[in-house]
């Protein structure tokens, strides 16, 4: 397994047990000290999911014109509606 599987893999290892203490903490039958413990955990899971996050927004880049360019959201989107408007005339 490469270092890329064992980031994602851990990406949603930790999204999976954030959305377990979500679930938890939302029924609000838990004593004090379990749900700050379990509060502190799910904002460290939150933290270390937003900086793969953000580690992965920078590692997508698109090739145009022999040159290296950052990824733009926009731009997809406005060609996915484009595509869609081709779509729809046929």
């Amino acid at each position: 397994m490469g270092a890329r599987d064992s980031k994602k893999n851990a990406f949603e290892t930790r999204l999976e047990r954030l959305q377990e203490i979500v679930n938890t903490l939302e029924r609000g039958d838990l004593p004090l000290e379990q749900g700050m413990a379990l509060y502190r955990e799910g904002v460290e899971c939150a933290r270390l999911c937003r900086k793969r996050l953000e580690e992965a927004r920078h590692e997508v880049r698109l090739w145009q014109n022999g040159e290296e360019q950052d990824f733009d959201v926009e731009a997809v989107r406005l060609s996915g509606d484009t595509a869609r408007e081709e779509d729809d005339k046929q």
